[in-house]
């Protein structure tokens, strides 16, 4: 298959060089993650240093001048090594800095940007609740002003990087409940009294960090709401609009590597006298397989192209989100079940995709809002 997708030169060395670099220096530092189940922190020095991490952020504020489609790229070829550490470095990058650099005051990126763009201290991005996660609105974290500070109560649950963040942009209602200016985000030091964090055991994505986050009477100076008071679900949605882009390309990239894995394993195994690739049942689930892999890559390119070009394009990220996931989810699966026996073992790659992949299906907004996203801009009531 071609691979260029009328990448732009700059954009197609990118790519060559960081999966060069991918496969080198990080793929070992997420197998050992993966054993050890928690994120390998160094991942940050090493893409600093190498000059790929923020690669889509301002060159003025530190970050490496990218633009939306070398983001997409960073994210699809992390993927294909580890699910896990994409995901840290996804909520790192995009749901916390990202926002502090869209929204933050001068003050408040001095403050906390040039760190977090270095990778010396970690953020993450506290929205979800155990009874809110898709419904936005109906958080009840509540932050109430006492004099200088607002007084955070509340928890954030299936938080990346909740463990191990130094900062976090936490949703909190400011508000009367569900009124389009009911919730701000703030920026809460991960040591401040009150803020308690506990690794949750998952399926899969072994190499990350997701945690049960308490805030108990957490004291919040005025000046670290993000931007202004009431903003929050303004701020909500331009961020989770151009993540779904980004976010597609980690469905994309596990599709991508069990596609890669399964074609060379049909050309090498040898069944009834011949590779398994001749058999024309493996052979059309494999090109099945190539077909919806590029039609992904066609959509999410597309859709970054559109939000690059100023559009806000909130019915193509949602379709290159669920389509993504979707094909991950297939791709996986079908690449596992075609390794016979083989893909069920641990030490198998595939078999490490196939657990990976259903999160996919529900970082970023699950699928089912995707399609609700998708069907109301076709005016559907």
């Amino acid at each position: 298959m071609t691979e260029d997708f009328g990448l732009e030169r700059e954009h197609r060395e990118f790519r060559d060089h960081f999966r060069r670099f991918v496969a080198d220096k990080l793929a070992p530092l997420a197998e050992r993650g993966e054993r050890e189940h928690r994120f390998p922190r160094e991942v940050y020095a090493v893409l600093r240093d190498a000059g790929y991490l923020a690669v889509n952020f301002p060159l003025e504020v530190g970050g490496g001048g990218g633009d939306l489609l070398m983001g997409c790229i960073f994210y699809e070829e992390l993927t294909r090594a580890s699910a896990g550490v994409s995901a840290g470095v996804f909520a790192h990058q995009h749901l916390a800095a990202g926002p502090l650099l869209r929204f933050g005051t001068a003050e408040q990126q001095r403050e906390f940007l040039p760190a977090a763009l270095r990778g010396e201290r970690i953020g993450a991005f506290g929205l979800t609740e155990p009874d809110a996660g898709s419904d936005i609105r109906g958080i009840k974290t509540t932050a109430r002003r006492q004099g200088g500070d607002f007084v955070l109560n509340g928890s954030k649950l299936y938080i990346t990087n909740g463990a191990i963040a130094d900062f976090m942009l936490v949703a909190a209602r400011t508000g009367a409940a569900r009124s389009a200016d009911a919730l701000s985000m703030f920026i809460v030091e991960t040591r401040d009294p009150g803020v308690t964090a506990r690794d949750l055991v998952k399926v899969g994505n072994h190499s990350s960090s997701t945690a049960f986050v308490s805030l108990e009477d957490v004291r919040v100076p005025a000046g670290r709401v993000l931007g202004e008071v009431g903003r929050g679900l303004a701020q909500l949605k331009a961020t989770l609009t151009e993540g779904r882009i980004l976010v597609a390309n980690r469905g994309l990239g596990l599709a991508q590597e069990a596609y890669e894995l399964i074609l060379a394993y049909a050309k090498e195994r040898q069944a009834f006298g011949q590779a398994i690739g001749g058999f024309q049942g493996v052979a059309f689930k494999i090109a099945d397989m190539a077909a919806r892999v590029d039609a992904v890559r066609c959509m999410i390119y597309r859709a970054a192209r559109l939000r690059m070009a100023g559009h806000d394009c909130i019915r193509e990220a949602s379709m290159a989100k669920y389509l993504a996931s979707e094909a991950a989810v297939r791709a996986t699966s079908e690449a596992l079940l075609l390794h016979g026996g083989a893909g069920y073992m641990e030490e198998m790659k595939v078999a490490r995709l196939y657990r990976d992949a259903p999160e996919a299906w529900i970082g970023e907004g699950t699928n089912e809002i995707q399609l609700g996203v998708i069907a109301r801009s076709l005016g559907l009531p």
